[in-house]
């Protein structure tokens, strides 16, 4: 077997050693060694993992795409403009 050297954050690391307790893996190695038999059997996982965080979004809709925006109270007007402008523009995104 051999050794390789990954470069995380503290946050990554602290997660890996919280859920490697929660899940019972005897230590580091093995629970990135269940990741990626995990991520190397599964292709659909794999591409997901790719592009992660920047998912594709389920909502099509723009009027509640901005409506959600708008709840929030931490957009201006002008960037609400601009987000729905640009949603309509894609070819993704419905009226």
């Amino acid at each position: 077997m051999s050794t390789v050297s990954l470069s995380l954050t503290d946050h990554q690391l602290s997660e890996i050693d919280r859920l490697s307790g929660v899940f019972g893996f005897e230590n580091r190695s093995e629970f990135v060694r269940a990741l990626l038999r995990a991520t190397l059997s599964d292709e659909a996982l794999l591409k997901r993992s790719v592009v992660f965080p920047f998912d594709v979004p389920g909502e099509k809709s723009v009027k509640r795409i901005v409506s959600e925006f708008k709840k929030t109270n931490r957009y201006s007007p002008e960037f609400l403009t601009d987000l729905k402008e640009g949603l309509e523009e894609s070819k993704y995104f419905g009226k």
